[in-house]
């Protein structure tokens, strides 16, 4: 899913009219190629990504943006060049100097550019005053203008105090401004802001040890680099090297999750099917004959899970009662993912799947027991609401204390559960 427009649009557009003014003016060359490249790849990253500041991290870390900066003012440069009266063919210094001022105060003013066009087309889109504002709060919580601008007027102070050229070139990078200018802070905060929303996700763990990682060696190269401030070349390379190595991982963490949530969910929808009141609920109540589908449900069921179990074991070497003791498992538990009461799932472990074989039904003392937890609505996992609240709190701590309820309004109904909390100890305790 690519970069909502609203905020991608503003961020490439000044780019983009730079890269046409020059097209248009028929300019080419090695330059002009770079130029177009990094254009490009913008454009790209900004389609195969969804996260606005994991974007921004990845062209700052690419050093994109000021790989088209200088392409630009070398095309600038170029087409200065003299194309006669001057015998020895060479460049106007002071002229040179002039182009990457203009250069860089053109950023600078980009920059300001993007960030209002992004507030002024959130605003022109927004439903409402809170819309708006909402809106206006992250644009200007994730756009890091202050530490990108600061680096490029230092630059632009620098070549107007009088030195020329080549000494504004030298300079510029014995101190580290150019290095400055790739924006590594902004880097630096956006690693920091996936790591707070991986926490606060939890999907897997690999998610979070990644940012972690990432992090640690942002961190390791920006200590080994002069003037504290690492290549984004190879921060590039390195990220990807810490991705590709989990990459494995996850696909198998994936799996393992999916076949067991599918069984897991099978076997309730199953065990419910077997209630008086299974045909007035949903998924059966859709059908156009309930009844039927009710059956079909019971029927059937019992030999899919036999059949997703035998795929677990083959693939996995995992049986049924080997999910549960399963890092997976126990991960979800205990990051509330999990969407079944402690009290509701060994039921299903002890009672329902000796039961859950192929022509087989629930006996009429389980059934009983079904509808009891169903009507006493204990078999939802009490907790679930806290993957929320996490989210909350890291949202909150980028954009600012109550913003998160401000934006979504409330964090809904859960609806009563009155299994009580899990206690994965004891619940291993009790296998």
């Amino acid at each position: 899913m690519a970069i909502d427009q609203m905020m991608l649009g503003p961020m490439l557009d000044s780019f983009k009219n730079m890269a046409q003014d020059c097209t248009d003016k028929g300019y080419s060359g090695p330059a002009y190629d770079r130029m177009m490249e990094a254009l490009n790849r913008m454009e790209t990253l900004g389609q195969e990504m969804n996260d606005f500041m994991e974007y921004s991290a990845k062209i700052t870390a690419e050093g994109l943006q000021m790989t088209f900066s200088n392409a630009y003012g070398e095309v600038l440069a170029e087409a200065a060049k003299p194309q006669g009266g001057n015998s020895d063919g060479g460049y106007d210094d002071g002229a040179l100097l002039q182009q990457s001022l203009n250069a860089l105060r053109d950023a600078v003013q980009q920059l300001k550019n993007s960030e209002k066009q992004a507030i002024d087309e959130a605003r022109s889109k927004a439903k409402n005053k809170k819309t708006a504002r909402i809106a206006e709060n992250e644009l200007l919580s994730l756009s890091k203008n202050t530490q990108l601008i600061g680096p490029i007027e230092d630059l632009i102070s620098l070549g107007e105090s009088g030195v020329n050229f080549p000494t504004f070139l030298r300079t510029q990078i014995e101190k580290g401004l150019d290095k400055a200018m790739e924006g590594s802070a902004v880097v630096r905060d956006g690693l920091a802001y996936s790591l707070d929303f991986a926490q606060a996700a939890a999907s897997h763990p690999y998610d979070i040890k990644i940012k972690e990682e990432q992090i640690a060696k942002f961190d390791e190269l920006g200590a080994k680099a002069r003037f504290g401030i690492p290549e984004s070349f190879q921060i590039n390379l390195e990220f990807d090297a810490i991705e590709h190595r989990h990459s494995p991982a996850i696909a198998k963490w994936k799996a393992i999750e999916d076949a067991w949530e599918r069984i897991i969910s099978s076997m309730d929808t199953w065990a419910i099917a077997h209630c008086s009141f299974a045909p007035y609920i949903d998924p059966w109540a859709m059908a156009s004959n309930p009844k039927e589908a009710v059956q079909s449900s019971k029927d059937c069921l019992p030999g899919d899970i036999k059949e997703w179990l035998r795929l677990l074991n083959e693939n996995f070497g995992l049986d049924f009662h080997a999910i549960f003791q399963h890092e997976t498992f126990k991960w979800s538990v205990q990051h509330h993912h999990f969407s079944y009461s402690q009290e509701y799932t060994e039921f299903l472990i002890k009672t329902v799947f000796p039961q859950c074989q192929p022509g087989q039904f629930l006996d009429a003392e389980t059934t009983s027991k079904v509808e009891a937890l169903y009507k006493e609505e204990k078999m939802n996992n009490p907790e679930n609401y806290k993957v929320l609240d996490r989210s909350e709190v890291a949202y909150d701590k980028h954009f600012g204390q109550g913003k998160f309820l401000e934006k979504i309004g409330s964090k809904g109904e859960w609806g009563q559960r009155n299994a009580a909390p899990w206690n994965l100890e004891s619940f291993l305790g009790s296998l």
